[in-house]
């Protein structure tokens, strides 16, 4: 049997001719990235951009409301001492000792008739 295969390849061949080689299969290429492709890719590429950009604009923004915070927490701090100053101060001012000895240089009398006793 081999030899009829072998008679009827030589058959077929030409002098001159090179014995034939199976052509090769084709390879298949891989697709090139379409244009649906490309523009998914960039939609996400735009969404992730934004996405940062919110990012960073929300953080500016608590930082700029943490400073204006501690910013007025100092401010009330402040507030806070002047006014215990100032409380001293009234609790100094209208002792009655004090009121007394102003009304007597300003020539001033104290009669017991007419003094009146406020509660606060």
């Amino acid at each position: 049997m081999q030899n009829v295969a072998r008679s009827i390849e030589h058959v077929r061949r030409q002098p001159g001719q090179a014995p034939q080689q199976p052509a090769p299969r084709p390879r298949r290429q891989r697709g090139k990235i379409t244009k649906g492709e490309k523009m998914l890719l960039g939609m996400l590429t735009v969404a992730f951009l934004l996405f940062i950009g919110f990012s960073v604009h929300n953080y500016a923004t608590m930082y700029s409301v943490n400073r204006e915070i501690h910013e007025l927490e100092q401010t009330v701090a402040a507030q806070e001492q002047i006014n215990d100053g100032l409380s001293l101060q009234v609790v100094e001012l209208s002792s009655p000792e004090r009121i007394l000895k102003i009304a007597k240089s300003l020539g001033m009398k104290l009669e017991d008739e007419n003094v009146k006793v406020v509660q606060n």
